[in-house]
């Protein structure tokens, strides 16, 4: 990511890079109980606010969005806001805040139903 070596041992779900614009947009998903929502954003944004930091420090123009889908299927307003940011819009971003909640709530309840297993080996 540039001239400078700095390294971290956070993993966002998602960067997306525009060498052209120095521009960095780090997404993270989490799927928390809907109750929970709000707490699991502010728990992500100071998660990363070192890291999104560093980087505008070396030059990128930052933005660190925490998007929560309930594991329960409900979508947050983040979900939304991050399309948004990425220009998908209209019918696009319906069907994608669909196939994203449609996605968390299979795997939810697969999670469900492995709940008794011994999970490795």
């Amino acid at each position: 990511m540039g001239e400078t070596r700095d390294q971290s041992t956070l993993r966002p779900d998602i960067i997306l890079v525009s060498e052209a614009t120095r521009q960095l947009i780090l997404l993270e998903l989490t799927v928390p109980w809907e109750e929970r929502m709000e707490e699991a954003q502010e728990r992500k944004r100071e998660k990363y606010q070192e890291l999104v930091e560093q980087c505008r420090i070396n030059g990128w123009r930052t933005r660190c969005m925490p998007v929560e889908v309930g594991s329960r299927g409900f979508a947050s307003h983040t979900l939304s806001k991050a399309y948004g940011t990425l220009g998908i819009t209209g019918v696009n971003r319906r069907r994608a805040i669909s196939n994203n909640v449609e996605a968390v709530e299979k795997a939810s309840r697969w999670l469900w139903l492995k709940r008794g297993e011994r999970w490795g080996r």
